[in-house]
C-alpha cells in the first residue's frame, strides 16, 4: 500500500493551510492519445501524452490547449510522441530534458523514449518533476522477443529516477506513461506506483508518486476518443 495515501476529492482546491505551512495540490495525468485520434482534453494541471506521433497531431494538440498550456516537445522526432503539457498560469518551466531508451527497428517500433520537465509554482519556491514515457507493446504478451527492448527501457527509466532524485533530492518527482505492462514497477525509494480508486488490475498506463508527500489514488477518466482511458493523480505538499 501507499504510505501517506490521502484520499482528496476530485476537483480539490489549489491550496490548503496546516498550521503555519501552506501547502499546495497538484493535479498530473497521463493520457495514450491513439495516435493522436484523441482530443487532448485539459484534465489535469500537467500530463504527459503518448503517442502524439505526427505533426499534425502536435498541431491538434496545441490547438486544442490554446495559450492556457505550454508543452514540451523535445528535438528529436520520435521524442516528440510523448510530450509534456502544464498549466502556465500555475507553473513555469525550469528545466527540462529528454533520453533514448532504445532504437527504432522498421515494422517492430520507433526509438523510444523518457522525457521529463522540472516545474515550479508560480509565486512559489516549490518545484517537482514529472517524467513521461512510453514503453514498446507486446512484450508482456503476443511478441515475448520484444521483451529485452522493454527491459532496456525500464532500466534506462530507473537509473534516470535515481539520478534525478539523488540530484534534486528535496524535489517531488511523478512519473507517468503508458506502460504496456499490467504489472506495478519498483522504482527509486520513495517513488511507489499509485493504485486505482476501487484497486482491481494494473492497467497499462501507470502513474507513480512520491509516498512521503499526500496524494490520491489514481482517478480513471474517459477515453476521450482513444482506445485508452486518461488517468489523473492529486499531490499536496
Amino acid at each position: 500500500m501507499i504510505a501517506a495515501l490521502t484520499v482528496l476529492t476530485v476537483g480539490a482546491p489549489a491550496s490548503a493551510e496546516s498550521g503555519t505551512v501552506a501547502l499546495d495540490t497538484i493535479s498530473i495525468g497521463t493520457h495514450n492519445t491513439f495516435r493522436g485520434a484523441a482530443s487532448f482534453e485539459p484534465f489535469a494541471g500537467v500530463i504527459g501524452w503518448q503517442e502524439v506521433n505526427e505533426p499534425e497531431d502536435r498541431t491538434k494538440l496545441n490547438n486544442r490547449l490554446g495559450a492556457e498550456y505550454d508543452t514540451f516537445f523535445p528535438a528529436a522526432e520520435p521524442a516528440k510522441a510523448v510530450p509534456i503539457s502544464w498549466r502556465v498560469e500555475r507553473f513555469q518551466l525550469a528545466n527540462s530534458g529528454s533520453i533514448l531508451t532504445h532504437g527504432g527497428e522498421a515494422g517492430v517500433t520507433p526509438a523510444r523514449y523518457v522525457n521529463w520537465v522540472i516545474l515550479e509554482l508560480r509565486g512559489t519556491d516549490k518545484r517537482f518533476i514529472v517524467v513521461n514515457t512510453h514503453f514498446i507493446s507486446g512484450a508482456w504478451g503476443a511478441h515475448p522477443e520484444r521483451q529485452a527492448r522493454w527491459n532496456r527501457h525500464y532500466e534506462v527509466l530507473r537509473d534516470k529516477v535515481a539520478e534525478m532524485r539523488q540530484n534534486h533530492p528535496a524535489t517531488p518527482i511523478f512519473v507517468v506513461g503508458d506502460f504496456n505492462r499490467h504489472r506495478a514497477m519498483g522504482m527509486p525509494a520513495p517513488i511507489r506506483y499509485v493504485p486505482l480508486v476501487g484497486g482491481g488490475e494494473v492497467p497499462l498506463d501507470h502513474v507513480y508518486a512520491p509516498s512521503n508527500i499526500s496524494h490520491t489514488q489514481v482517478h480513471r477518466q474517459p477515453r476521450w476518443g482513444s482506445d485508452h482511458h486518461a488517468y489523473l493523480v492529486y499531490a499536496t505538499f
